[in-house]
């Protein structure tokens, strides 16, 4: 017997939420396709991840009010984890450098049209003009 893992990015949104509740609740996802009417036995763990509420976390509200997710659907997972992004201007630039000079590394240099305009522009990509 295996085990699946189910991955889901941006949580709330209604369609997932509708879904996601029989499958979460009852292990398992009513079909009715085509004439054909079943139930799917649904048996993985969840990974999940939502976006607060206006893009931030509210350290003010509950989490169930930053990600709007029903008590019943959270009451479904066994950890939640809260991941907030600290806004520093200074740590965001030095953070958004080294991704763009990984990236630019790993890059072979005039593989293509995109990399001879990039090499071509100014040697720090982060600098407006």
């Amino acid at each position: 017997m295996f085990h699946s893992l189910l991955n889901i990015n941006l949580f709330p949104t209604y369609c997932c939420r509708v879904s996601i509740h029989e499958a979460m609740e009852q292990q398992s996802i009513s079909i009715s396709k085509a004439g054909i009417v079943t139930s799917l036995q649904a048996r993985c763990s969840v990974i999940a991840a939502a976006n607060p509420v206006g893009g931030r976390y509210d350290s003010s509200k509950t989490f169930t009010q930053n990600v709007e997710l029903t008590d019943p659907i959270i009451s479904r997972f066994d950890v939640l984890c809260v991941v907030k992004d600290i806004v520093d201007p200074f740590t965001d630039e030095m953070l958004a450098r080294f991704v763009v000079d990984s990236h630019a590394r790993s890059q072979p240099k005039g593989g293509n049209l995109e990399d001879r305009v990039v090499a071509d522009e100014e040697d720090d990509p982060l600098t407006v003009a």
